[in-house]
């Protein structure tokens, strides 16, 4: 029962969402509302990296509440990045951009590192990863994807 659960929550999170068109303006998470700024990096860290910009989104959503200035320890920004991964990666944790493409990076990478499992890729990501982490993380995921169904019903057919 756990493989079939992972199964599908991998196909949920590894589409080849960069295929398709994006909407223009971000999705809502709950009662977050995402500056359009920081949806064009995310559309742009999705694109470079290769994965799902609501799995960015998500990951901004819950990790900072969409607020570039967020801090806890040595994690800084709307990905809380922490300041080690930042260097490694040649960003600037405070500045939006960069973090978002930072936190980006390491999402890609770790989701070929565990072939899209998404429950060790937020534990890794995140390391005090707990299980209402991951299930608000994965529920602003579902909710910003539910809005790419509506979008992409549109864009096909706007009349």
């Amino acid at each position: 029962m756990k493989a079939i659960i992972i199964s599908l929550l991998i196909t949920m999170v590894a589409p080849v969402a960069w295929a398709q068109p994006w909407p223009q303006n971000p999705p809502r998470i709950g009662k977050l509302k995402l500056k359009q700024e920081y949806w064009d990096y995310i559309k742009e860290a999705a694109d470079r990296y290769q994965i799902s910009p609501y799995l960015i989104q998500a990951v901004c959503a819950i990790e900072s509440r969409y607020n570039p200035e967020a801090k806890s320890g040595k994690c800084y920004g709307l990905m809380q990045l922490h300041k080690d991964t930042a260097r490694k990666y040649g960003v600037d944790a405070h500045d939006p951009r960069d973090n978002i493409m930072g936190g980006a990076a390491v999402l890609a990478h770790l989701m070929d590192k565990y072939h899209g499992n998404i429950h060790k890729v937020l534990h890794v990501y995140n390391a005090t990863c707990t299980r209402a982490y991951e299930r608000e993380v994965l529920r602003a995921y579902r909710q910003a994807r539910s809005l790419e169904t509506s979008f992409l019903s549109y864009a096909q057919n706007p009349n």
